[in-house]
C-alpha cells in the first residue's frame, strides 16, 4: 500500500488504466463470514480483455458533516461535556456547511458525493436540516448523491442538551432516511437493494455510481454500533451489479462510509471498526471488477491509500476525506481527465460567518484544547503515571492533528520521553 500525503490544493494526480492481465477471478473467495460467487464467465472475459474507461468528469466529496440542528441545544454542561469526549466543531457546523454551499456552485462540477455521517447522532431534525441545504445546492445545478453513516439511523444517542440534562430526540428508521434523502440517489437510482439503502446511479454517461450502505444500523442497541459490514442479500445485490456493470462496460466509483483498504498497518487490528469487515475480500472483490476508486469517510482524516494485487495487474484507491466538523475542515474536488488521469484536490474551509478572519487558527486551537485530556485520559489507562502522561499528551495530539490533516511526514523525534521516569 502507498499512501499519498494531502495538501492544499492538487493533491495527487494518477492514470487510471489496467493492464489487459486476468480477470482476477473471485471464485469461491472465502473468510469466516462471507462466500462470493464464481465471476460470471462473459463478464471476466470482458474485463481481461478490456476495462471501460472513465468518462471526463469533475465532482466533489464531503463527509462527515455531523450537522447538527441548533435549536437542540449547544449550551450548557451537557452538550460542553459532549464535546469534551468527542471534538467537534458541532456548534459551527451549520455555518461550516453554509461556507462549503457557497463555494461548490462556484466549481464546474458534475456532481457531489457524501460518503455518511451527516448528522451528529441522527436526530430527525438534524435531518431535516441537511435536506433543505442540499436541496438548495441541487437548485443551484448539482446533483447530489449521499450514503448513511453509523451516526445517522436509529441513533440512541439522538439527544437535545438542556443544561446539564440530555433528553432524547427521535431519531429515523431506514426508510425514513431514504424518503428524506429521496432526490439525493435514491429516486434517480437505477437498482436499489431491498436490504439496504445501497442503490446505483449514472451521474454521468458511462459512469456508474455504487452508493454502499456499509452501516449496521439493525444491531444498535443502547449504544450505536460504529463498524460497518455488508449483510448477505447486500454482498449478493453487490456482486450483480459489479457484473451487470461489467456486461454493459461501464466504469463504476463506489462510495462507503466504511474504508474498505487499511489507511495504516494495523489499522484493522487496532482500530477494526474504521475499516468494513472482510475488507480484504472486498477490496480485491472491486478490483476484480474493474473498480479503481472508492470514496470513503468515517476516520475524520485525510488518506488516500493504494492497494495493488500482483501478477494481475489490478488496484484499487481508497480516498477517504476528512470530516467538515474536525479541523482543518476538509473537502476535495476529484477530475478525471479523458487521458484516464485522475486528479484530487484537497480545500479547507477557511472562514465562517463568526470568524470570518480566524477560522482557521480558531478551529485549529479549539481541537488541539479538547484533544490533550482525551489523550491524557486514554494513555492513563496503559497505566502510565499523571504526569508522563501530561508529557506525553502535547506530542500525541500534534500527532493526531497531523493525521487528521493528511501530513504523513513524522519529525525526526516522533515521540520525546525528557522528563519521564
Amino acid at each position: 500500500m502507498k499512501p499519498f500525503t494531502a495538501g492544499s490544493w492538487i493533491t495527487f494526480a494518477v492514470k487510471m488504466l489496467f493492464p489487459a492481465l486476468s480477470a482476477l477471478l473471485v471464485a469461491s473467495c472465502a473468510t469466516q463470514e462471507i462466500v462470493l460467487k464464481e465471476m460470471d464467465p462473459e463478464a471476466a472475459s470482458r474485463l481481461q480483455t478490456a476495462l471501460p474507461d472513465y468518462p471526463q468528469t469533475r465532482f466533489a466529496v464531503f463527509s462527515d458533516p455531523h450537522l447538527y440542528d441548533p435549536s437542540l441545544g449547544i449550551e450548557g454542561d451537557a452538550f460542553q461535556d459532549y464535546l469534551l469526549e468527542d471534538r467537534k466543531l458541532l456548534a459551527e457546523s451549520v455555518e461550516i456547511l453554509e461556507e462549503v454551499a457557497r463555494n461548490l456552485p462556484l466549481e464546474e462540477l458534475d456532481f457531489l458525493v457524501i460518503p455518511g455521517d451527516l448528522t451528529k447522532d441522527g436526530e430527525l431534525l438534524s435531518h431535516a436540516l441537511m435536506a433543505d441545504y442540499l436541496r438548495d445546492l441541487e437548485r443551484t445545478g448539482l446533483p447530489v448523491y449521499v450514503v448513511p453513516g453509523n451516526h445517522d439511523i436509529a441513533n440512541p444517542h439522538a439527544f437535545r442538551y438542556r443544561g446539564a440534562e440530555t433528553e432524547a430526540v427521535e431519531s429515523i428508521s431506514p426508510e425514513e432516511f431514504r424518503r428524506i434523502y429521496s432526490a439525493f440517489g435514491f429516486s434517480e437510482a437505477m437498482s436499489r437493494d431491498p436490504d439496504s439503502l445501497s442503490y446505483v446511479a449514472e451521474p454521468v454517461p458511462g459512469l456508474l455510481l455504487f452508493g454502499l450502505d456499509s452501516c449496521r444500523y439493525r444491531e444498535n442497541d443502547e449504544h450505536p454500533v460504529t463498524g460497518g459490514r455488508f449483510y448477505p442479500a447486500t454482498l449478493e445485490w453487490l456482486q450483480a451489479e459489479l457484473e451487470k456493470a461489467a456486461l454493459a462496460g461501464k466504469a463504476v466509483i463506489a462510495v462507503m462510509h466504511h474504508g474498505v483498504v487499511e489507511h495504516y498497518d494495523g489499522q484493522a487490528k487496532f482500530h477494526a471498526d474504521y475499516v468494513v469487515q472482510n475488507y480484504d475480500v472486498l477490496s480485491r472483490l472491486f478490483a476484480a471488477y474493474g473498480v479503481r476508486v472508492v470514496l470513503t469517510g468515517h476516520y475524520h482524516a485525510q488518506d488516500v491509500t493504494r492497494k495493488s494485487w500482483e501478477p494481475e495487474g489490478r488496484f484499487l484507491f481508497d480516498i477517504e476525506t476528512g470530516s467538515l466538523v474536525t479541523p482543518p475542515c476538509p473537502y476535495r474536488l476529484i477530475t478525471i481527465s479523458a487521458d484516464q488521469m485522475l486528479a484530487v484536490e484537497s480545500r479547507f474551509v477557511g472562514r465562517t460567518d463568526s470568524h470570518p478572519e480566524d477560522f482557521t487558527a480558531f478551529s485549529r486551537e479549539y481541537l488541539i484544547q479538547g484533544l490533550e485530556e482525551v489523550v491524557v485520559d486514554t494513555v492513563r489507562r496503559y497505566k502510565v503515571s499523571e504526569k508522563s502522561a501530561r508529557i506525553l499528551a502535547p506530542q500525541v495530539v500534534i500527532a493526531l492533528v497531523a493525521h487528521y490533516s493528511g501530513d504523513e511526514i513524522p519529525p525526526a523525534e516522533v515521540l520525546s520521553p525528557s522528563g519521564m521516569r
